[in-house]
């Protein structure tokens, strides 16, 4: 088993939540200022050097409930909180997008799907926004691709196409574009949109137009696990609440204890939001929560 597995699932899967939550601040016309502090804190947490420096130290691979549990905290440095509920749906359209691209490819192409997916979200910033932090990981990436051998490269795409192999859920945004069947199963790279199977890693929503007659037999199934998001409204924590997100590190190595990092953040003003249609995969929805610390972004079945 690769001991550099865990950076590549981290990146690649929060790479691919950031792309969610971005799809659905522009469907929703969310002002353009507020979906970028969105998006700045969540990028900034997922790439923060002290996190990336401990996710590519040598170790076995993370176990899933670790990682799940690693991205829900990086989610909470935003406004949107996520319940057990809603990470699970979210989860689901994550690990199935990411298990695809991976099914597809060679050894070596791990290192460009994760590339492009950095550089994907790069594009998704502000003007104003560093792009050192994308930089960095991208650096780091690289040494680590040079030092790797024919059998090293191997094993860590083994290792990470093992961890993807307990997934199987049927999504929607798959079955539409034509790569996955009504059984769950994946379709082959040879009937695929090339634009799709030679850009791995990039937003693949910009690809889904919903005309695929795919969706009113998505519609009807209880299997298909796209999610609804129900986004309230985005409100700052009180002055008296936590000025940090506390990060789990997901290190599971022989004298190592869990540690806990911990990361400033910026409080946020309040985002108001307004029902755009219903028949999106993500589709906010006003409900006023009771409480700053009840659920902010909710992820439901499709109706």
């Amino acid at each position: 088993m690769s001991h550099f597995a865990t950076p590549f699932i981290v990146i690649n899967l929060g790479c691919e939540m950031i792309y969610v939550i971005d799809q659905r601040l522009k469907s929703q016309n969310i002002p353009m200022d507020k979906s970028e502090r969105v998006l700045t804190d969540l990028v900034t947490v997922l790439l923060h050097p002290k996190l990336q420096q401990e996710l590519f130290l040598p170790q076995p691979v993370a176990a899933h409930s670790v990682i799940k549990q690693l991205l829900q905290d990086i989610s909470a440095a935003s406004i949107m909180k996520l319940d057990e509920y809603s990470m699970n749906k979210l989860w689901d359209l994550m690990t199935m997008i990411l298990k695809w691209q991976i099914s597809i490819i060679n050894n070596h192409s791990i290192f460009d799907i994760t590339r492009r997916h950095l550089k994907g979200v790069a594009t998704l910033m502000p003007d104003n926004f560093s792009k050192n932090i994308f930089d960095n990981v991208l650096k780091q990436i690289q040494v680590l691709q040079e030092k790797m051998s024919d059998d090293t490269y191997k094993c860590l795409y083994n290792t990470i196409l093992l961890w993807f192999s307990e997934y199987h859920t049927k999504i929607s945004v798959l079955l539409r574009l034509g790569l996955q069947n009504k059984d769950g199963t994946f379709n082959s790279s040879t009937i695929i949109n090339p634009k799709i199977t030679q850009n791995l890693g990039e937003n693949i929503y910009k690809y889904d137009n919903k005309k695929n007659s795919l969706e009113e037999y998505d519609k009807h199934t209880s299997n298909s696990n796209e999610i609804n998001c129900l986004l309230a409204h985005i409100e700052t924590a009180k002055s008296s609440g936590k000025q940090s997100i506390e990060i789990k590190l997901p290190l599971e190595m022989e004298g190592y204890s869990k540690r806990i990092l911990n990361i400033s953040k910026d409080n946020f003003e309040k985002i108001q939001t307004n029902v755009i249609g219903r028949g999106n995969d993500l589709s906010f929805v006003a409900d006023i929560p009771k409480s700053p610390q009840e659920d902010l972004l909710k992820m439901l079945n499709d109706i």
